[in-house]
Formats: structure tokens, sequence, C-alpha cells
């Protein structure tokens, strides 16, 4: 805490961490685990992950009937691999290898690969990654961080959108995408453009392909408003933005009407912006209702086009929102 002399306002100041040097013993810990790994090809990795997991079965035909293909799941690496590296299916096509035919391959993407196998698929190997022993040495899955990588789309599509900044003159989407502290990928979803990440994070977390429900989400400060805390905060989740000014920010405190006036120790000098309580109680089961909504996504109801239309409610209409703010400002 500083205290300008002379007398003046109080404020935080916290004091930038240096960077730590790397250790001896780290660096033996990683060059013992590169001596470890095996030199293999990408689709043999895949093939013996599936081996251990069975993670290609979730990759079930259009029309939900049995395969009659042999090899399938070489097929499938295949189109996996040509994908993830972002190259046309030349490199994987191998002529006299049934599982590798250029007649072969389009019709197992048309008919197999889409973004419901492919959740299904991300499942089970979260499932499975949760039962090795180190795994749980990292963390219990109750942490996720939640960030937006951004890419430009060369084809025109409904999923892209325009964005200067990042883009150019050509359009883009972001993909927000939740890790949780096992390092296991347990959510995304895309968003045309680059709208702030904020808007969607929620909607990425209510769908999660599998693993526990985290109750702690970090992501950047641009993800940060009172909005998107108490929205949080109703649902369940503590929202823990990483902020880069922490000493700018305004802080709050909360007493319940009639109540007594609450002590916040060292904290006391700068929390000097009060929380209009009164307005979260008597909005209290709207608010309520609408949470519900988006929990079980009930008319397409999505906190991105929740937060979206928050400019009219904060206008006078929508008084649930208004009070969203109050109740993020006393939790956030």
């Amino acid at each position: 805490m500083v205290t300008p002399a002379g007398g003046g306002r109080a404020r935080l100041s916290v004091e930038k961490l240096g960077a730590l040097g790397e250790s001896e013993s780290l660096a033996w810990l990683r060059a013992t685990c590169q001596a470890m790994l095996p030199r293999i090809d990408l689709p043999e990795l895949l093939l013996e992950v599936h081996a251990w997991t069975g993670f290609l079965d979730a990759y079930v035909h259009l029309a939900d009937i049995s395969t009659r293909m042999n090899d399938l799941p070489r097929s499938l690496v295949a189109l996996l691999i040509s994908d993830a590296c972002n190259v046309e299916l030349t490199p994987v096509i191998k002529a006299g290898d049934e599982a590798l035919t250029r007649g072969r391959l389009p019709h197992v993407d048309q008919n197999y690969v889409r973004g419901e196998t492919h959740a299904a698929a991300n499942a089970i190997l979260i499932e499975h990654q949760g039962r090795v022993p180190i795994v749980a040495a990292w963390g219990g899955g109750l942490l996720a961080s939640v960030d937006g990588l951004r890419f430009v789309v060369p084809v025109k599509t409904i999923n892209a959108g325009p964005s200067p900044k990042y883009f150019g003159y050509k359009r883009g989407l972001t993909w927000p995408n939740a890790v949780n502290d096992q390092v296991a990928g347990i959510g995304q979803m895309v968003v045309p453009g680059t709208p702030r990440d904020s808007l969607y994070i929620l909607d990425c977390l209510i769908n999660l392909d599998a693993g526990p429900n985290p109750e702690v989400v970090t992501t950047d400060q641009a993800s940060d408003s009172d909005m998107v805390f108490g929205i949080f905060s109703m649902l369940g989740y503590r929202f823990a933005p990483r902020f880069a000014d922490l000493g700018d920010q305004r802080f709050w405190r909360a007493d319940l009407p009639g109540g007594s006036t609450g002590d916040y120790g060292v904290l006391e000098a700068i929390a000097r912006n009060k929380v209009n309580t009164k307005k979260v109680l008597t909005q209290w089961p709207d608010m309520v209702r609408v949470a519900g909504s988006l929990v079980t996504n009930q008319g397409g109801l999505t906190q991105g086009r929740v937060v979206r239309v928050s400019g009219l409610l904060a206008r006078g209409r929508g008084k649930p929102w208004s009070r969203c703010r109050c109740r993020g400002r006393s939790c956030g």
C-alpha cells in the first residue's frame, strides 16, 4: 500500500516479479525426458495412443451405421495429420494402400470427421489422461485458463469476420480454447472475427467436451468487466483475470442494507467505492432466471448474446443486467 507524501489517496502498488533462472535440476530433468522420447512419426504416435484409449472409435459414420471399411483408423489418422499440419491430402495419400487412396480419404473425411466426433474423441482422451498418476500431481482439473487464438481465413465463409488490427484487409476468426491444470484441452469454440474474449468464455466453459467442471477460470485482462464477474459468480465460477495494471483498478466494498460496515483490513484505504447491494437483492429472482437460461441454453441464449446487448440494457432497460454489474463489483 502506497500513500503519497503529504497526504492524498492511498493506492495499491504491486512490484514486478523478476524472472527466475533455470536451475541445474530443471535442465537435467528436461534433457533426461527428451532422451527418453522415441523418434517416431506422427501417424505412429496417434495409432499408439488409439491402442491405449480407443479414441478413434468416436469417429462414427454420419448416418450412425457400422462401417465395413478395413483399416479405418489409419484413414482417420491421415486426415487428422493433414488437418493439424494444414496441408492438403496429397502428402498423406499413398497409391496402392487401401486405407490411404485418393478415393477413400475424401469419403472418410465427409462422413466421419466433423465437430461432434472431434469432441467425442477429445472426451475419451481427457478421461484417459486424467487416469495417469503424474497428472493428479499437476492438479485436480478445477483450474482452467481460457485464451483465444486468432487465425486468418483465406476463403469466404460466415465463420469469418473483419478485423483490420489483426487481419489487415482479410477476414479471420477467434478460437477460444479452455485448458485445465491437468494440461488437457477441455473445450473450445469458433467465433467470427475478433470480439472480446469475455463474451464467449462462459459459452466455452458451459459446453465442455469432458473433465471436471473448473471452479477457477483465468484469462487475460482484456476479458475483464464487472458484468462478466457477476455472471461468472452467479454460475459458480471464480473469475480470475490476469491484471496488467492492478494498481489502476477500482476497488469496491459491499455492505448489506442495514448491516454493519465491513472491515477490509489493510485494503480499507483503497476500498472506497460502495456497491449498491439493495439493487442486487431486489432484482435477484430475475438474475437467477437468466443465469439458469444460460446454463440450459434455453432459446439459444448464450453469454455472448446477452452481453452484446448490454449497451441497450445500460440505458434503462433490463435492470437485472445493471444489477449483475453490482454483483460483479462485490465479488471481483
